[in-house]
């Protein structure tokens, strides 16, 4: 069985190394693919596969199954393509956003307490209005990664607001905070949300990572939970550069000492139960997600967004494991009714 396992790396990845090894125990040949490797007038793709302990080139007719990252997604054409002709992992399609996200919960009784209050931005106004609400609120875009362009705003008095960013804060006037913001948001689309205090007792901003796959039978299952903590300064903690990595297990204890096992299972039913939401959402079942969850001093839960392409730099050997028995199952389909949509 052949499995398509497309990256935007020209060069196979660490993880898609150990996909390899992984699959090949079960039975399945991986084909490393980029979208500019595929041959549209040809019905052809190129690519690379392990033999041994060594990446080969090869050619071969498109495969039935193909992995795709949804860093892959910008290639729209390609992916139009391999549309009609395999199933992908991911197409794009319905894809949720940190408005859309907040939007689904919202309308959901079962998921309204998990929500964020959200507005698009499209002037300093409503920044205002929020600022009036709320007393604090932060400004992100729509879309971005790595917890990059979030800034937090205070209004200190009638003439004066706090505006922070990465580690720095900024003492502004209303006529200059006014213009800084403007200039953002003219450029990209942007939200407005209250600011949620999930925070250390040292007053460092965190949030739970979670990292699910699906199975051997088609069901999500949570690989891994970890705790991402920034400096005091900043807004996110999502900077990999300059934030720290703990142990969901161990940190939860010390946070929340007796009530720990309550969150920690709390956190396992409601990854469980908004990824298969996201997919009912998307009318698309997906292979692999991840969810940034914040957790205020009163333990209630927020998602501050779902993530596409979850970072698996610290869990190759789990999600190579449970992908490969994802593909498994997926062969195991009828080949005529791949589980493309949700009712």
């Amino acid at each position: 069985m052949l499995v398509g396992l497309m990256q935007p790396f020209k060069e196979p990845t660490d993880l898609a190394k150990e996909i390899s090894i992984e699959a090949q125990s079960k039975g399945i040949e991986i084909l490393y693919m980029n979208p500019s490797d595929i041959n549209e007038d040809d019905h052809m793709t190129s690519g690379m596969v392990l033999k041994e302990d060594t990446w080969e080139n090869a050619e071969m007719s498109i495969p039935k199954i193909i992995d795709v990252s949804a860093f892959c997604l910008k290639s729209k054409q390609k992916i139009a393509y391999l549309q009609d002709r395999a199933y992908l992992t991911e197409d794009g399609r319905n894809k949720i956003s940190k408005e859309s996200v907040q939007e689904m919960l919202t309308k959901d009784p079962q998921f309204q307490k998990y929500a964020i209050p959200t507005l698009r931005c499209k002037s300093f106004s409503i920044i205002k209005g929020f600022l009036i609400k709320y007393g604090e609120v932060v400004v992100k875009p729509v879309y971005s990664q790595s917890g990059e362009n979030i800034y937090k705003i205070v209004q200190a008095d009638k003439d004066s607001f706090l505006v922070s960013h990465q580690e720095s804060t900024t003492n502004m006037t209303l006529k200059e905070a006014f213009a800084f913001f403007q200039s953002i948001i003219s450029k990209r689309k942007c939200i407005v949300q209250p600011y949620i205090p999930s925070r250390t007792e040292q007053g460092e901003p965190f949030n739970c990572r979670v990292h699910l796959e699906k199975n051997k039978e088609g069901k999500w299952v949570i690989v891994k939970k970890y705790i991402r903590v920034g400096t005091e300064k900043q807004v996110s903690p999502n900077n990999q550069e300059s934030g720290v990595t703990f142990d969901a297990g161990m940190f939860l204890t010390l946070k929340f000492t007796e009530d720990a096992s309550a969150v920690d299972e709390h956190l396992d039913s409601f990854a469980l139960n908004v990824a298969k939401k996201i997919e009912k959402t998307r009318k698309k079942e997906l292979a692999t997600l991840g969810l940034d969850i914040g957790i205020d001093k009163d333990q209630n839960l927020v998602l501050f967004e779902s993530i596409s392409a979850p970072d698996s730099s610290l869990l190759h050997q789990e999600v190579a494991q449970l992908r490969t028995d994802y593909y498994v199952y997926l062969a195991e389909q009828n080949a005529n009714n791949f589980p493309k949509e949700l009712a």
